[in-house]
């Protein structure tokens, strides 16, 4: 005697199937919260671009001194609600460089931030006693690409 028709092994399955995508949407709809929900999404109040301060996004044009008065210009705006640094599409070479506390670095669709590869150009900081130079060599690290030190409310987007 079989316990199971022909007919019952195909369309379990497919039951199963349906079953699965009917409880799964159920689901997901009562669950709706997103990290935008958790932590609010903050407007800026001013936007500048870095084409402002001359930065070229052709891949070849060092934009440091772009990035570098671009975000000292936030940082002396202090305009309430922070800014918006735009990085328009295109291939920006740089070194490293210090965010502000209260900015954006809003890079659109096609825009790259591109590290420039001469070591000569990266400045050694101050080890962190957890790893690396500093505990088992002596000397400093190279700061990182895009850096920022007790700075807040900051977005890269």
């Amino acid at each position: 005697m079989h316990l199971l028709s022909k007919s019952s092994i195909t369309t379990t399955p497919f039951l199963l199937l349906i079953f699965f995508f009917y409880f799964s949407s159920i689901s997901s709809a009562s669950y709706s919260e997103t990290c935008s929900g958790i932590v609010p999404f903050r407007q800026r109040a001013d936007t500048i671009s870095i084409t402002d301060f001359g930065g070229v996004g052709d891949g070849k044009t060092l934009n440091t001194k772009a990035f570098r008065a671009a975000i000292y210009r936030i940082q002396h705006l202090k305009r309430r609600g922070g800014t918006v640094l735009y990085v328009p599409p295109g291939v920006f070479l740089t070194e490293s460089f210090n965010l502000t506390s209260h900015m954006t670095l809003y890079l659109a669709a096609g825009a790259v931030i591109k590290a420039t590869q001469r070591l000569r150009n990266w400045p050694l900081i101050a080890p962190l006693p957890s790893y690396g130079r500093g505990r088992e060599l002596p000397g400093g690290r190279y700061i990182s690409f895009i850096h920022g030190d007790g700075v807040r409310d900051v977005i890269i987007t």
